[in-house]
């Protein structure tokens, strides 16, 4: 199930069903929304879907017992408002209400006009607050019994805002009911058996015998579809020939009976033999489309026109996964807006990273720009937007310069000014869109300066399993395996026992936001998605790097009890005792401390060596200058000597300098072991945002869009063996 919340319009119509004539449009009852499946393009799962409002999925707004009429969507102002719809109750599968027009000239105009039967349609706007998605294939049942087969939405929650009174509706089957439906139930005589039994095979309810009510019931059944397909092979009877008719003179009351009676029986005929042609035309293009007969069976019961299942069929094929075969020879493909879209992307993009003087490669194992992304790469923002509007069917030659920016940028009043009207402005709101290019563009910006950025914390720290949630972690420090002893003859061999600890820690979330308005388009701002992106993915990593550091830096207690650094720690000391650069005498201090450390549970000594000089940049050349040299200056009468702790010496080391150590104190510095060797500091990220993430949403208080970047992760010292400190 797909749960969609939030503030996402809908737009599903209905026709208005006149009750009775009352003058001034005052009582004339009206479906202002039904159960009827209308189709829409689904911005999310990238397709067509046939979208139903389910009637038990109705909440008013707090406080609202009625709606406003208004002129085709257009709720902008309050004289677009010509009446309301109240008394407003569910019908079995319809939402009907009782409309009431204003007493100025114009409300009176419509009202006229719907009195008279000239305008005819209703079209409900909704929030949908809740829907699930009905994948390709799958069958949903609706309340009335009816299959419907996806993809498609069904809304089970929304709340109606308005209605507009428009000249077309998009629910056919919401319709002015007539005085002469009535007349169907006159003239009742029954079929011939033959035919009788072949529509019973089709599921023809018992007792219905009049052919009128069979008419009825055929045509329903090739709109609604529940009539079963014949088996394989099998004809339905070829229409019989029609009879000359006879000239009504000289027809008798019994002969122009018999005569109604035939000519039913014949629209009858070419009716089934119409859907014999409609299925077999629709497995013909599911055959040649390779698309299998399951599917081709789905559409021939769910009643569609050829027209609309060979729509259905491109749907499915396009469903697949680009560069996957359907069928034996059939390949689908990127699609032209999927091309557009990254074009449009990718130019964008180099313009973005020039911008924010990213250095690196935008474009990522091996990727290349796509084709004809250096044309929009020239384009300011404003041609931009105009382009995608333009791609997305918008009138923007009759739009300013303004509302292209607004529109671009989502703004649901000039939107619905210039039609767009569907559910959550899906037509818009597609990959191709404006909004979602800027998010694509920000975002790759974004991770671009992140993965640029200096950090240092990787180069001797370890970065754990991601975790799956929230919930605390859990590292064990499992105790060093006692020194074997020796076994007399016939002695069993000592059991030893191993003993471990732990350490604990969580996850926790960091982030930022920032604002992209509509203005940014219009003066072509393009530090808003270059530099703004960049630098909070500089601030991200720069984050990351100062948790890991100020485990170092803040000494930190540990679970023995005692603070990372310690002299009081059971296995040894790892602290200095006295501060002093980097030099032969101190190196050496911090070897001895760090290769006699002693196990958890015994006095074997692990003999760990250290393999990283962490240092701030107040010690940066002195320790740079050390570790570098293969041999000693002759300023200290040294000469010649081997410097084993540069690097052809036995004690090689790896000089990391970060300034995070700056900032607490200029001339504490630090040894580490390799991680491979024993466990140090660890940072572990939450599945799934080992990069930051960015999101974002329209936000019609101030005409912008929020962009909020997030990443979760957590810090903590391990243990200490593994790590010393030289300071007073």
């Amino acid at each position: 199930m797909a749960n969609r919340k939030g503030k996402m319009p809908a737009h599903i119509s209905g026709r208005p069903q006149v009750m009775r004539q009352v003058s001034l449009g005052t009582g004339i009852s009206a479906v202002i929304a039904s159960e009827n499946p209308v189709e829409r393009y689904d911005s999310e799962h990238r397709c067509v879907v046939r979208e139903v409002l389910l009637m038990s999925g109705v909440e008013m707004r707090a406080n609202h017992s009625q709606l406003p009429i208004v002129d085709s969507h257009d709720d902008k102002t309050v004289r677009n408002i010509f009446g309301s719809i109240r008394n407003i109750r569910v019908e079995g599968d319809k939402l009907v209400g009782d409309t009431f027009f204003a007493s100025d000239p114009d409300a009176q105009q419509v009202a006229t006009r719907m009195a008279e039967g000239h305008i005819t349609d209703f079209s409900i706007s909704a929030d949908v607050l809740e829907s699930q998605f009905i994948p390709v294939g799958q069958q949903y049942q609706l309340p009335s019994g009816d299959f419907l087969v996806g993809p498609a939405v069904i809304v089970t929650r929304w709340s109606p805002y308005n209605a507009s009174i428009c000249a077309t509706g998009a629910d056919e089957y919401s319709v002015v009911r007539r005085s002469y439906t009535t007349d169907l139930t006159k003239g009742v005589e029954r079929m011939d058996e033959a035919l009788l039994s072949q529509l019973s095979a089709l599921g023809l309810p018992d007792g219905m015998v009049d052919p009128n009510q069979i008419l009825a019931w055929v045509v329903g059944k090739l709109s609604g579809g529940e009539a079963e397909e014949q088996g394989e092979g099998e004809a339905m009877p070829a229409a019989e020939p029609m009879a000359e008719p006879a000239p009504v003179e000289m027809m008798s009351g019994s002969d122009m009976e018999a005569k109604r009676q035939a000519d039913t029986e014949a629209a009858i005929r070419r009716a089934l033999e119409a859907d014999q042609k409609r299925r077999s035309d629709i497995q013909a293009s599911c055959k040649l489309a390779k698309v299998e007969r399951a599917f081709a069976d789905q559409l021939c019961d769910a009643g569609v026109s050829v027209e609309a299942a060979n729509k259905r069929i491109i749907e499915r094929m396009a469903t697949q996964p680009i560069g996957t075969s359907v069928g034996a020879d059939v390949r689908v493909t990127a699609s032209s807006d999927d091309k557009f879209h990254n074009a449009v992307l990718d130019g964008l993009v180099m313009r973005s990273a020039k911008g924010a003087g990213i250095k690196r490669s935008i474009f990522v194992d091996g990727d290349k720009p796509s084709d004809g992304s250096q044309d929009f790469a020239r384009l300011n923002l404003k041609r931009l937007a105009h382009a995608c509007l333009e791609r997305s069917g918008l009138p923007v030659s009759r739009m300013s310069d303004v509302e292209i920016a607004q529109a671009a940028m989502g703004n649901a009043n000039v939107l619905r000014r210039y039609k767009v009207e569907r559910a959550d402005f899906s037509a818009y709101h597609t990959t191709g869109s404006f909004s979602n290019i800027l998010l694509d563009a920000a975002n790759k910006t974004l991770l671009a300066a992140y993965e640029e950025a200096p950090y240092t914390w990787q180069m001797w720290a370890r970065q754990g399993t991601s975790a799956e949630d929230f919930k605390t972690l859990y590292r064990t420090r499992f105790s060093e395996a006692p020194n074997p002893e020796e076994v007399p003859e016939g002695h069993d061999y000592p059991e030893k026992g191993m003993s471990d600890s732990k350490e604990s820690y969580r996850v926790a979330k960091y982030g930022e936001s920032f604002s992209v308005s509509w203005e940014t388009v219009v003066n072509d701002d393009l530090d808003a998605l270059s530099r703004v992106p960049a630098m909070h993915g500089n601030a991200m990593r720069r984050l990351q790097n100062k948790k890991v550091y100020e485990v170092l830096t803040s000494n930190p207690t540990m679970g023995d009890g005692y603070a990372l650094f310690s002299s009081s720690h059971a296995s040894g000391d790892n602290t200095s005792g006295a501060a002093a650069a980097p030099s032969v005498t101190t190196l050496n201090a911090g070897f001895v401390k760090m290769m006699t450390q002693k196990g958890l549970s015994s006095d074997a000594v692990l003999n760990i060596i250290p393999r990283f000089l962490i240092v701030p940049v107040a010690y940066s050349a002195t320790a740079l200058e050390l570790v570098s040299s293969t041999s000693y200056a002759a300023s200290n009468n040294n000469q010649g000597v081997t410097n084993i702790y540069g690097p052809t010496g036995s004690r090689p080391l790896t000089v990391v300098v970060d300034p995070q150590l700056d900032a607490n104190s200029s001339t504490k510095w630090y040894l580490a072991a390799d991680p491979a060797q024993i466990d140090t500091v660890e940072l572990t990220f939450l599945s799934g945002e080992e990069s930051p993430v960015m999101e974002s949403e329209w936000n019609i208080k101030n005409d912008t869009y929020l962009y909020k970047i997030r990443q979760t992760f957590g810090v903590k010292a391990i243990d200490w063996r593994g790590l010393y400190l030289n300071a007073a």
